[in-house]
């Protein structure tokens, strides 16, 4: 039997593939296991691929959430551009009527609520933003309306394997994602300003950058992912006296915090201007392998004020000059 993991820091919120930072009040830990022991995150949705040389989509940032606008078989609203799932495209079933849908697994939220991992034999006519696939097989869906909440015409999320092959540059501020095929002549840094280049490793997951970190003198694990705002996890020891300290500084909002004296990947770094505290521990440090506190999960409060490369084949992050 093969288990996949997810988790929210929200309101009941559901994802299907590894984690999501949505809402910002609790958190809800599931585990969802699959009968199938052949389906990979890799064979899902095998269709839905990128070809070309350099591809670029659009984005709509709804909240902290990066989107791509697009329809699924008529339906039409927007998928999450989420560099923390693994399956090319997971569909919203709660939204879109698909037909045959198989149920593959099963779990439970920490809350006690259960929810079941289905699959669905064939979706029709699929388009994110240019992109256009007329068929798409054995795709993954769950009941998501809790993520309705954020953009009630959520229609999935578009994950790594769909650009597999491929680096991936961000740009909030442009609202675009670019793809270049990973070639020898691939030229992401063409005419840019590097402000930091981040070496990463990964762990049991292929598309989470994972690197060595200082906050202040704390050594810490860092994460990178575009599906949530930021986050440091510590004990509530240690965020006091990274307070004392002037490492992190009280924003406006309740645990909300801009951070001095940061290193990723031994290389210093920019203050980051907002991100969110949490005593708790992480809740997916047993089936990510990522360390449970001194954990610092960088998202949007980082990634806005940035164009980012991710080079997965070279393990970099680049980070540059977005004015």
């Amino acid at each position: 039997m093969r288990t996949d993991y997810g988790f929210t820091l929200a309101q009941r919120v559901a994802k299907p593939l590894l984690f999501t930072a949505l809402l910002t009040t609790g958190y809800i830990f599931a585990v969802a296991t699959y009968a199938a022991e052949k389906e990979t995150p890799s064979t899902r949705a095998s269709e839905i691929r990128m070809s070309g040389d350099r591809v670029t989509l659009p984005i709509v940032m709804v909240r902290e959430f990066p989107f791509i606008e697009g329809h699924v078989s008529g339906v039409a609203g927007k998928f999450m551009l989420d560099t923390a799932a693994q399956d090319a495209l997971s569909l919203n079933s709660h939204r879109i009527p698909i037909a045959n849908l198989e149920t593959v697994g099963t779990g439970m939220f920490g809350s006690g609520q259960s929810f079941t991992t289905k699959l669905a034999p064939v979706v029709n006519d699929i388009r994110i933003a240019g992109l256009h696939y007329k068929v798409a097989t054995r795709v993954g869906a769950q009941d998501a309306i809790d993520l309705e909440g954020i953009t009630p015409d959520f229609l999935g999320w578009f994950g790594f394997h769909a650009w597999d092959g491929y680096t991936l540059k961000l740009d909030y501020r442009k609202l675009l994602a670019i793809f270049y095929r990973n070639t020898a002549t691939a030229d992401y840094l063409a005419g840019e300003r590097l402000i930091a280049e981040l070496p990463f490793d990964v762990r049991r997951h292929p598309n989470i950058p994972v690197m060595p970190a200082k906050v202040g003198g704390l050594e810490v694990t860092a994460i990178f992912d575009t599906g949530g705002y930021g986050y440091l996890f510590v004990d509530q020891e240690t965020k006091e006296k990274l307070i004392a300290l002037h490492v992190l500084k009280p924003n406006d909002g309740e645990d909300d915090f801009s951070v001095t004296g940061l290193s990723l990947g031994g290389v210093s770094v920019p203050d980051i201007g907002s991100i969110r505290v949490d005593t708790k521990p992480f809740p997916a440090s047993g089936p990510t392998g990522l360390p449970a506190r001194n954990l610092l999960y960088i998202g949007h409060g980082f990634l806005r004020e940035y164009k980012t490369v991710w080079d997965y084949r070279g393990k970099k992050i680049y980070v540059l000059d977005n004015r």
